[in-house]
Formats: structure tokens, C-alpha cells, sequence
């Protein structure tokens, strides 16, 4: 059975937005720093990965929110490697409360490439065993995101340049950056007065340094449709459900 790792962390000024909440892009960002962190403990962490030649790659991410966390509140990260095949790996992650809710649940499905040929790679066995995680033959695919509806156009359009700070140790773009360019071309207006609550987000090809991408997006009520584009090659997409923001 998984053993789940946890540890605490204290949310502070620059991991939240205008709001004073965790900004989405942060969430995916303490997500990733406590698996990591697991990965240390267990002397397979990214120094032994990339000695390898191997580095995780994220497939998928389904999360909920519940509530965003405030700037000051203690917080407990929680995860554990639930499933793994040859190819794939499927991980659980959790932001907890001090009273024990749940905040913010995440399940991501990852992949390992081999870091010269950009391509997939087996996960090797001495690290999947370290995880003591269930091994199956298939990892269940998760829901498909809801699509553009191609017969309109995106309601708004920004264009990004991949800066040097947007990569990460496995060469490419961090996966939080995607969350920062599909909710900073939402308006202000609209991000101040609404919450996430649910979001489905699937990578579909990477992002280098020095790409230049598209961000786009449609909203209909309270769901928004994105699409990131490296020229007219689909690099993610994603649905975003909002609620209304209480005061």
C-alpha cells in the first residue's frame, strides 16, 4: 500500500494573489515541492533522476478545490504514488487545513522521458518499488477535457514568450506556468470576483525555451475553456469551473 507523505508549510505573501489566496498557479506549484520533497527522502529525488538521463513529465491533472488557503494560514501538503505500470505513474496530492479538511485534492498522471531524446522512457523498477505503490497493468484514463466549440472564437487572446525563469530542471516549461498564462488572460474583473473550484488540465506537447505561445480562452457562465498553442501545434488545454466569490 502507498505510504503518503506529508509536511507542513506556511503560505506566505508571494504564493498568493490580489485576493490573499493561493494563486492557482501555486497550488500545482506545492503539489509538485511535496512530491519532490518525498522523492529526496527516499534518495530518488531529481539528482538521481537526471544522473539517469530520465526526468518526470506530467501527463494530466484533475483537481478540486474546496478553498484556496490565505496568506499566513499553516497548511499541510500531503501525497503518495498510488499506481504505477512500466510507462506511468498515477500520484494523489492534497493541501489540508489545520483542522484536517481538505482543501485542495489533485490526481496527476506522469510519465518519465528520456531527457536527450525528449522521448518516453521506462520508470525503473528500484524507484517505482520505493514508493510502495499498487502496480496494475493499465492506469484508468482520466475524463477527456471538454473541447472548444469551433463554431465561435475564443473570447480572449494573449500571446507569451517562454522566458528562462518559465523552465524548470527537466528542460522544459514548469507545469504551474500553464495554470499562470490560461487564468492571466481571463480579466481582472473576472478573476476578482470568481473561485476556481474544479480543473482538468491535459499536456499535450512541450514548451522550450524561446517559444512563443498563444493562450486562449472562452468563457460561458461559470466554465472556461483553454487552449495553449505553439504555433498550430496544441501544447495544453483545459476546463476551469469558477463559482461566484463570496465576500
Amino acid at each position: 500500500m502507498a505510504v503518503e507523505f506529508r509536511m507542513p508549510h506556511d503560505v506566505v505573501y508571494y504564493e498568493a494573489d490580489v485576493t490573499g489566496k493561493l494563486s492557482l498557479p501555486m497550488i500545482y506549484n506545492l503539489a509538485i515541492l511535496s512530491s519532490t520533497q518525498q522523492a529526496i527522502d527516499l534518495n530518488i529525488g531529481p539528482e538521481y533522476t537526471h544522473a539517469k538521463g530520465l526526468g518526470w513529465v506530467v501527463l494530466q491533472q484533475l483537481v478540486t478545490i474546496n478553498r484556496r488557503p490565505k496568506d499566513g494560514e499553516t497548511i499541510t501538503l500531503a501525497t503518495k504514488a498510488k499506481q504505477f505500470n512500466p510507462f506511468f505513474a498515477k500520484r494523489e496530492y492534497r493541501l489540508i487545513d489545520a483542522a484536517g479538511n481538505d482543501l485542495v485534492i489533485m490526481d496527476g498522471l506522469f510519465s518519465m522521458i528520456d531527457m536527450n531524446k525528449r522521448k518516453l522512457a521506462r520508470i525503473p523498477k528500484d524507484m517505482a518499488e520505493a514508493y510502495q505503490p499498487e502496480h496494475v497493468r493499465k492506469i484508468p484514463r482520466a475524463p477527456e477535457v471538454t473541447p472548444f466549440d469551433e463554431t465561435r472564437e475564443a473570447d480572449f487572446v494573449q500571446d507569451y514568450f517562454v522566458r528562462y525563469l518559465d523552465i524548470d530542471s527537466n528542460h522544459h516549461v514548469n507545469n504551474s506556468k500553464y495554470a499562470e498564462w490560461m487564468s492571466d488572460v481571463l480579466p481582472v474583473e473576472f478573476l476578482t470576483s470568481h473561485e476556481p473550484t474544479a480543473m482538468n488540465i491535459k499536456y499535450e506537447h512541450e514548451v522550450l525555451y524561446g517559444n512563443k505561445i498563444k493562450s486562449e480562452v472562452q468563457l460561458v457562465d461559470n466554465v472556461t475553456k483553454h487552449r495553449i498553442w505553439f504555433g498550430d501545434v496544441l501544447s495544453a488545454e483545459a476546463k476551469i469551473e469558477w463559482t461566484t466569490a463570496s465576500n
